[in-house]
């Protein structure tokens, strides 16, 4: 399957295509600065105003490859904070279990699923009822995960946010 990333012309609003495979595309494998450069096709412009990249979604072949890549990143910033959905706590847990990532690489994992935790224990008012409610049964979820992970959890703490560990560490029984 092609993922394409699409260039659209300051100067007369077309649309330039291009196409990269998803492991191009999830880690940004491409020049996106030569792109941005680029010539319209259509006004040979090289005023650009965005650059739009689709997302992909994270499946075991790109954890894979990012989990034994030491140079590639699902984000130049934050992958825990990417990691941290509900929707990849299944595959996550599965990454830590079978222990075959880089020891950086699980303890991003690692971390992803504490601020997973975090995430889902802070009653807000921000939430509807619902949401909390719903909040709070993903919670029963994790926390448990968490717990048989104490010991990784313990030798990873440095990596973890001071602010996460406040609220985290006391539900799975670390002091």
């Amino acid at each position: 399957m092609k993922y394409q990333l699409i260039r659209t012309c300051k100067d007369c609003k077309n649309e330039d295509i291009f196409e990269f495979t998803k492991v191009q595309t999830a880690f940004e494998l491409y020049d996106s600065k030569l792109i941005w450069d680029k010539k319209c096709s259509k006004c040979t412009s090289t005023n650009c105003c965005s650059l739009k990249r689709p997302y992909v979604k994270l499946d075991k072949e790109i954890l894979d490859i990012w989990g034994n890549d030491e140079k590639l990143y699902l984000n130049s910033q934050d992958e825990e904070i990417i990691l941290a959905e509900m929707h990849y706590l299944d595959i996550t847990l599965t990454a830590i279990n079978e222990d075959k990532y880089l020891k950086r690489k699980i303890n991003i994992l690692l971390e992803s699923i504490c601020i997973l935790l975090y995430d889902n224990s802070v009653i807000c008012n921000d939430f509807s009822e619902e949401e909390n409610q719903k909040r709070e049964e993903n919670a029963k979820i994790i926390r448990p995960e968490l717990i048989k992970m104490k010991a990784k959890i313990k030798e990873s703490e440095e990596h973890i946010m001071e602010y996460i560990k406040v609220v985290v560490f006391p539900q799975i029984g670390i002091k």
